[in-house]
């Protein structure tokens, strides 16, 4: 099935590409027919932000009118951007994940721009289409560059790149123009389309700027090794800001040779020099002076527990970015804008971790605004690139016919050709400098070097500035920017869709990867290890009085990896929670459910021997009530010696006027929500948008009527809420046929066939059992806050938990309403959630911790996830493998291992949620 998969998998990626490649030439062909057919009609143009409707054809007194695109649609193309992107993200993620991301949403604005050009109309879209098409190049540049080279330098490894920083400056600087070089003399030896130099100096400077964004994420999952990591990171950062120093010189004398006034410079060889130190150099110091100017901002805002303050810190190195970028830009100090920001995400990254007061959002953000900017300029670069293939816009007449597309894969095949005789020339020096490197890594950073986000911005921003120095005068200009960015964006495109999928195997074939046969016995080790962790979560939540009626036939359904248990492994858990738990607070687990239904361990058999001893010394291991005797006891001796202390609330207010009652209930409410807010945490609400929702409103009404000085009610509250709900479910009553239209149709899951009836009564059994579980939750919390030594509470703290005790005793009373079996029922699907939820986020911290890669995490917890969506669709009653009735050997066996329970010593009020 596997080796199946991955073959459909791969024919549907060969499918895909086929189609793109297929679908665009027959295109271009319908669109020359619609041109023959509409013969000399005359067609509108537009320029900036206007576009021009055609007047009367044929007639004599032909006018244009102006029509202005208001601003605000603007905003209307990076919203269906975006939006598009969650759907494809989703897809990709579930379905197809070996194709890049930003390779399709390059083609999907391909599409889009194919479609604006050949429809040429005037809705919404198509204007904010056109908008963006014709942005202005250095608003384009300052828009994107910033976020993205900010955020590539803050997540290198500084490190090592320091130690590497010799070789990554020979990938830059001297292999970046040399690469120019040999790329402009395949385009102005081998197109057929008379380009000048300049302008193929300026197209060869553009396909050297790399970006490793559809391999930096596959390094890591499949552990690459560092140096090679720091290697594609480091070169694909300075060969940025490396492009953008020569491009800016070239694209200069290539816009001089057009011949506008103003427009462009005749830069010769000792200028260029010029220029290039002093953008490169600048740069360095503007980032300097930037990046300390961060740093200086990061100490400043040092209060770690404010959460604005965290943010605040976050909003500063972002604008901090973008300042030191249009700052070191031109056209204020004229150096290099690029080179600026990296230099100051460097200088953060190497001396500001530890003065960050929240790393996780700093990440998290800047991962936010990569996604964001990658996103809208892919699919930008796609719409440029979609109007080039169909003629354009009417201001714009250059297309790609069908010979560009076969000099578009001989430019693929020469480039990798350059790419690989760049670097075998360097070899020898590369080998022995810096980190050194070795054959297999440095063919795989061959492969790996795609063109992406800068190269587009590049391009786009060239095309641009042609079209705003020569005001779409000039047809052969616009036509050489217009089949240029063609080229960047094919290309572009090739190495995303070819490389960016083929990179993973390479990788693996070249033993960069970890060994697939190490990982398998790692992921197995911390496997059983999360599955142990499951065991000993299983028996804390058993020790809830909630929980006593829990069908283990049902947990062993729906979490199977407990459907092995054994006694030992229970026993070891049960050790485990009695070490872990004060002596206050335990709670003996209810087990009497749960040893039918595990294997005897004949390997060890002291464990579970039926000899019970109830000694003061010899205790059962699962005697779980003799160990709960043996503590209280323990304690009362402890209480007895220790010295009289007061709890830290009472020694805050014990010189100060004590706290009123309306005071109390406020901070018991408090609680309270902090209560649910575990619960939803841990998954008991997840889903239960209904539940959480009225939980969370019977709290704010009873804050209202504390605030009035009436006692605390909110489970009163909560009926309050829900009476529309069920005066609807009454009348439902009355329309049988109507009732049953909104089963069929109107509800999804389980609901679907339950009736309308059960869905509610089960609704409420959650309900209560949330409700009583966080009210057991506060009076503990409550109690350990404000008991004195001797365990007492003040008048109006007792008061405040009466009145809590009151609330509970009402929901237990409508609990005890209900069917004893729906009940148990309830209670078991949540108990499965509660475990499946918690093992989904101590995977996250393994995750976290860097004992499991993301990729291996991911598994894992779908695994996890499949299993919780099995609870949320659960119509059975009765399970596979569930006891209907004990045996007496079996009732005899439990009974020797279990002391029968006695729950008369248990002070309600000490258990803990």
């Amino acid at each position: 099935m596997a080796s199946t998969g991955r073959w459909l998998l791969f024919s549907a990626r060969i499918m895909l590409f086929l189609a793109c490649i297929m679908s665009i030439p027959l295109m271009v062909v319908s669109a020359e027919e619609v041109i023959q057919q509409e013969g000399g009609s005359n067609a509108t143009s537009s320029e900036g932000h206007s576009n021009a409707t055609a007047g009367e054809e044929g007639g004599e007194n032909n006018e244009e009118e102006e029509e202005e695109i208001p601003p605000y649609h603007a905003l209307l193309f990076p919203s269906f951007v975006l939006t598009i992107g969650v759907v494809v993200y989703y897809l990709l993620s579930r379905y197809l994940q070996a194709l890049p991301y930003t390779a399709v949403m390059f083609l999907i604005g391909a599409c889009m721009g194919i479609g604006a050009s050949l429809r040429q109309d005037d809705n919404q879209l198509s204007e904010s289409i056109s908008m963006w098409s014709h942005i202005d190049s250095e608003l384009l540049l300052l828009s994107f560059l910033p976020g993205l080279i900010f955020k590539d330098s803050v997540g290198l490894n500084v490190h090592l790149f320091s130690v590497a920083l010799v070789q990554c400056l020979n990938f830059a600087f001297p292999m970046v123009l040399a690469g120019a070089f040999l790329t402009a003399l395949v385009a102005w030896g081998m197109f057929p389309y008379g380009w000048s130099f300049n302008l193929a100096m300026t197209f060869g400077s553009i396909l050297s700027a790399t970006d490793p964004v559809a391999v930096a994420s596959l390094l890591e999952e499949v552990g690459a090794p560092p140096r090679l990591k720091v290697h594609i990171g480091g070169e694909a950062l300075l060969n940025d800001g490396a492009a953008i120093v020569f491009y800016s010189i070239f694209s200069a004398r290539y816009l001089y040779e057009l011949g506008v006034p103003g427009v462009g410079e005749n830069i010769d060889f000792a200028r260029g020099v010029s220029i290039f130190f002093q953008k490169s150099l600048g740069g360095v110091g503007v980032g300097i002076i930037f990046g300390s100017a961060m740093l200086f901002v990061l100490t400043r805002l040092n209060h770690r527990f404010n959460r604005e303050e965290n943010v605040v810190e976050v909003l500063s190195t972002l604008a901090l970015a973008y300042v030191g970028y249009y700052v070191a830009d031109e056209p204020i100090l004229e150096t290099s804008g690029v080179i600026a920001t990296l230099t100051a995400g460097l200088l953060v990254k190497f001396l500001g971790r530890a003065v960050i007061n929240d790393a996780k959002l700093l990440d998290d953000f800047w991962t936010l605004l990569e996604h964001l900017l990658n996103t809208l300029l892919f699919t930008l670069g796609g719409v440029i690139f979609g109007e080039v293939v169909a003629l354009g816009t009417a201001a714009r007449q250059g297309y790609f016919q069908a010979r560009d597309w076969g000099y578009l894969f001989v430019l693929y095949i020469m480039l990798h050709v350059i790419r690989l005789f760049l670097f075998a020339v360097n070899y020898p020096l590369t080998r022995r400098i810096g980190l050194k490197t070795n054959k297999r890594e440095t063919l795989f950073q061959i492969y790996g070097g795609l063109r992406g986000a800068v190269g587009i911005a590049l391009a786009i921003a060239l095309d641009s500035e042609v079209a705003e120095a020569t005001g779409g005068t000039n047809v052969r200009a616009t036509d050489e920017s217009r089949k240029l960015f063609g080229f960047v964006g094919g290309f572009a495109f090739l190495t995303l869709l070819i490389n960016g999928t083929t990179a993973g195997p390479l990788l693996r074939s070249l033993h960069l990867s970890d060994s697939t046969e190490t990982r398998q016995k790692i992921v197995h080790a911390y496997e059983a290890r999360y599955r142990t962790w499951m065991v000993e979560h299983m028996v804390r939540l058993l020790a809830q009085n909630r929980f006593r009626h829990v069908d283990f036939a049902l947990v062993r359904y729906h979490v199977p990896i407990l459907a092995d248990l054994t006694k030992a492994q229970l026993l070891e858990a049960v050790d485990k929670y009695k070490e872990s738990v004060a002596a206050e607070e335990y709670q003996p687990p209810n087990l009497e459910r749960i040893l039918p239904y595990l294997k005897d361990d004949d390997d060890d058999p002291y464990y579970f021997s039926t000899r019970v001893d109830h000694g003061e010394d010899t205790l059962s291991p699962l005697d779980t009530d003799a160990h709960a005797r043996k503590l209280k006891r323990e304690l009362r001796t402890r209480n007895r010696k220790k010295r009289r202390s007061k709890s830290t609330m009472r020694f805050m207010v014990e010189d100060v006027k004590p706290l009123s009652m309306q005071e109390l209930r406020t901070l018991f409410i408090s609680i309270l929500k902090s209560a649910y807010e575990v619960q939803v945490r841990d998954g008991e609400l997840e889903d239960r948008q209904f539940l959480s929702v009225t939980l969370e409103q019977s709290l704010d009404f009873a804050q209202d009527a504390v605030s009035n000085g009436d006692p605390l009610r909110d489970w009163d509250f909560i009926h309050v809420i829900d009476g529309p709900i069920d005066r609807l479910a009454k009348k439902s009553r009355k329309y049988p046929r109507l009732t049953q239209w909104c089963t069929e149709h109107m509800t999804c899951g389980k609901t679907k066939r339950d009736s309308i009836k059960n869905t509610f009564k089960r609704l409420k059994i959650e309900r209560a059992l949330s409700f009583m579980a966080a009210h057991r939750w506060a009076q503990t919390f409550f109690r350990r806050e404000f008991e004195n030594a001797e365990s007492e509470l003040s008048e109006s703290g007792k008061r405040v938990i009466n009145e809590s005790q009151a609330q509970y005793d009402k929901a237990e009373a409508e609990l005890k309403t209900s069917d004893p079996k729906d009940v148990e029922l309830v209670s078991s699907h949540k108990f499965c959630s509660i475990l499946l939820n918690s093992a989904v986020h101590y995977v996250g911290k393994l995750t976290s911790a860097g004992l499991l890669k993301d990729e291996e995490a991911e598994h894992i917890v779908e695994r996890l996830e499949h299993n919780l969506e099995d609870i949320k669709s659960c119509n059975e009653v009765d399970h596979p493998g569930k006891i209907q009735e004990m045996d007496e050997e079996s009732r005899r066996t439990q009974t020797s291992v279990i002391s029968e329970m006695r729950t008369s010593h248990v002070d309600p009020s000490k258990n803990v949620f």
